[in-house]
């Protein structure tokens, strides 16, 4: 059945299916164990090796471009990815779909704010903790609108994460037995949830402002 499948969907699958839990399994540790720094110059960032440049953008940063790439060229195109109806409902579809939406101006924004903002020579990436802390200890007529967006953005890529990886497999034709789909189901929404409190839990401490007091 998988392989029957359009060569478009293969790649949209699979681009999405290891790089996005990947990032954010290694990127929401990383921030949550830089949001407890024991003082304020912890809050300095390393300057990124040439090897841990690559490695972003050829591992994390090429999938993802690739995966957003197809994605918008699917939906230019009326196109969806074909899965059997009697095992994914309508719901957990369109929640895929608007939490991409969100997910990816998430990342875009994120990005640009920071990796791209070093590459493009407009800041260093060693402050990079500090204006992250700026960032989201900042408020709006009392309203913390930068950390509430920045829960939002999380909250949305881990959906979109937990979901794409249960659409992946099951298209990929390994979760046809209805066993193999609610543990796969019940593994990535527990994925889902785990990432999404870690990321939680490192913009709320950041966002309180202690690790400048």
């Amino acid at each position: 059945m998988a392989q029957g499948r359009p060569a478009v969907e293969r790649w949209l699958r699979w681009s999405g299916l290891v790089p996005l839990p990947a990032f954010l399994l290694v990127h929401l540790g990383s921030e949550l164990v830089h949001a407890f720094p024991v003082d304020v110059s912890d809050v300095v960032r390393r300057a990124p090796t040439l090897f841990t440049t690559l490695a972003c953008v050829l591992l994390v940063g090429a999938p993802l471009l690739l995966h957003v790439a197809l994605a918008a060229w699917l939906l230019a195109k009326g196109r969806t990815l074909t899965l059997p109806s009697e095992v994914m409902a309508r719901m957990p579809q369109l929640l895929s779909r608007g939490s991409a939406l969100v997910a990816g101006a998430f990342v875009l924004y994120h990005a640009r704010s920071y990796p791209f903002a070093v590459w493009l020579g407009e800041a260093d990436a060693r402050d990079a903790g500090f204006r992250l802390v700026a960032e989201l200890s900042s408020s709006h007529l009392g309203v913390p609108l930068s950390g509430g967006a920045y829960l939002l953005g999380l909250l949305a890529t881990s959906t979109h994460a937990g979901i794409g990886v249960h659409r992946a497999l099951l298209a990929e034709g390994y979760l046809q037995k209805a066993e193999r789909r609610r543990l796969s189901a019940r593994a990535c929404t527990a994925f889902a949830v785990a990432s999404f409190c870690v990321g939680a839990a490192a913009v709320i401490r950041v966002a309180s402002g202690v690790l400048l007091r």
